[in-house]
């Protein structure tokens, strides 16, 4: 088995797109279902790029965003093992990894695939202030804990269907 160190980022950028990584990778990532990962390959173009309207409000191309980065980690004959899908946040000065995903065969529990792709984002020409702050969501805590990341302070909320809206009053501890 290579190294994954061996491996090469490579960014995807239009016309390639999301569509270009084996579904296998998004299903392996935690906390999104079939549905999710359909959309994802339906919208691959609108997530990736923004339309370009002439005077009559037609779409006659599309440029890509570069708030997006798509980057699959490829072996030497060009398989791709891997993905990373980040966004760059200029409101909150931060980069968010969407999800990222590896080939199990290369998984390991001492998290040195993830710090590979952290330390991937970080090699990127963004500002400074961006790479010491970079966020994701995951239902596995632990794994990330493990590489020296921190809970965020914000906490992700939900609102639930079918949930009638309540206004609690605060407790005596406030």
């Amino acid at each position: 088995m290579p190294d994954i160190n061996e491996f090469e980022f490579v960014r995807l950028v239009p016309p390639n797109n999301l569509t270009l990584i084996p579904r296998y990778l998004l299903e392996q990532v935690k906390g999104i279902d079939a549905r999710t990962i359909d959309a994802i390959y339906t919208y691959a173009n609108d997530i990736m790029t923004y339309p370009v309207v002439n005077e009559k409000g037609v779409v006659v191309g599309r440029i890509a965003k570069t708030s997006v980065w798509v980057a699959v980690l490829q072996d030497i004959t060009h398989v791709i093992k891997g993905f990373i899908w980040a966004e760059f946040d200029p409101i909150e000065r931060r980069v968010f990894i969407q999800g990222c995903s590896v080939d199990k065969e290369y998984q390991s529990n001492n998290g040195e695939v993830l710090r590979r792709m952290i330390d991937y984002v970080k090699s990127l020409n963004i500002p400074q202030e961006w790479k010491n702050n970079i966020q994701m969501t995951t239902i596995q805590p632990e794994a990330f804990e493990r590489v020296g990341c921190s809970r965020s302070r914000k906490v992700l909320m939900e609102l639930k269907k079918n949930v009638e809206y309540q206004i609690k009053e605060p407790d005596d501890k406030g």
